[in-house]
């Protein structure tokens, strides 16, 4: 007879349904996968997942409901999992950062998170540090804008290839459950999983080296009010970006000190940008928090200017210029940020102008213009600007 339970995953409750399709042991297996995170059933779960066998693959989908069918069971554990999570990180898009990252509590609630792409090593890294510590999650670390962190005590998907993966509850594998009852971030971890290193080292990465490595292994990151500021903030608050350089998991629980102790020994610098600036005199652009970026009106725009691509956030790093295009980061040093200010609805001879007025005396052998023009289609080509034809 099909079989109904619900789950709670990150700060949602997900209904799964299991028709007869599945034997009962197969039902049954599949729920005991969820064993750390059942939960009475609710009334209004946010979002249900229907799950079948048979020879032929298929699935549709609803308002609030997805229905999938497998060709065997063990596959559409492997499925539910991945639906189950993509249903809890489109519930809380817009109101936490969300990193495909493992995490660890310590016993007094402080989190670290262990951030990489798939084939990193997460889910081994979440065995061998949530036997010591707290396991608070080994795929999605929710973290609210107060550095507050949502735990995800999911399965864990066991094996070398998607093919032969199977789900385990951290229960069944030994791993500790959080006993604090506040967890908050207390560290950003990159992980660099090398064959050859022989003895693991934690190093500490500069906001500006940092950003484009986390930006990829983000959900939803554009769907946050000044995502690149959150992060930043974020990053500032714990010390900085640590990165772990090691071979295998378990010499990961001898280095929690190592990473807590390696800290920037500065926060970095960071200014809201706004294109404010006047062209008429002799001086750049004020960086105004809240003030909104220039752009030239659609029915404005010239043949042979330029115009700003529509750009999720930018923001001045240590006197750089850090932008988030869709998933992309890209950070402007030199001449590139007083370029890209100042090139939004103007022809190169103009933009020329604009720039050269900011600039000092430039060194003997060293043309502007050419310089100039460099920049300009150097961010036409990272599609940061646009030319208009």
């Amino acid at each position: 007879m099909p079989t109904a339970f619900d789950v709670r995953a990150l700060a949602s409750t997900v209904r799964i349904e299991l028709d007869d399709t599945l034997t009962a042991d197969e039902q049954e297996s599949i729920r005991s996968n969820w064993a750390d995170l059942l939960i009475e059933q609710s009334d209004a779960p946010a979002f249900t997942i229907r799950g079948s066998v048979a020879g032929k693959a298929a699935e549709a989908k609803s308002a609030g409901t997805r229905s999938i069918t497998l060709r065997s069971a063990a596959e559409l554990a492997q499925r539910i999992t991945s639906e189950v999570t993509l249903a809890a990180i489109t519930e809380l898009s817009g109101d936490a950062l969300m990193l495909h990252a493992a995490a660890i509590a310590l016993d007094d609630g402080r989190v670290i998170g262990f951030v990489g792409p798939s084939g990193r090593g997460k889910t081994t890294a979440s065995q061998a540090l949530g036997r010591v510590h707290g396991y608070v999650t080994d795929e999605t670390l929710a973290i609210r804008p107060d550095r507050s962190v949502v735990p995800y005590r999911k399965p864990l998907s066991i094996g070398r290839s998607p093919d032969v993966k199977r789900s385990e509850p951290a229960s069944s594998l030994g791993l500790r459950d959080t006993s604090a009852a506040d967890l908050r971030l207390a560290a950003l971890v990159l992980l660099d999983r090398r064959p050859d290193i022989e003895r693991p080292f934690v190093e500490s990465l500069t906001l500006t080296e940092a950003l484009p490595e986390l930006v990829p292994q983000t959900s939803y990151l554009a769907a946050l009010s000044r995502p690149l500021r959150l992060l930043a903030e974020l990053v500032n608050a714990t010390g900085g970006v640590r990165r772990v350089v090691y071979s295998e998991a378990d010499t990961l629980p001898d280095l929690i000190d190592d990473i807590l102790t390696t800290v920037q020994p500065e926060a970095s610098q960071l200014s809201d940008v706004a294109a404010t600036y006047r062209r008429d005199c002799d001086c750049f652009a004020e960086l105004l928090p809240g003030a909104p970026l220039f752009t030239t009106p659609l029915d404005q725009v010239r043949s042979g200017s330029y115009q700003r691509t529509n750009q999720s956030d930018a923001l001045m790093v240590d006197g750089r210029l850090v932008i988030l295009l869709r998933h992309d980061v890209f950070v402007l040093d030199g001449l590139g940020p007083i370029v890209w200010l100042a090139a939004d609805g103007l022809i190169e001879e103009e933009v020329r102008d604009v720039v050269t007025r900011q600039l000092p005396e430039p060194p003997e052998g060293v043309d502007p213009s050419a310089a100039i023009a460099a920049a300009l289609s150097q961010l036409v080509g990272a599609k940061l600007l646009l030319l208009r034809r």
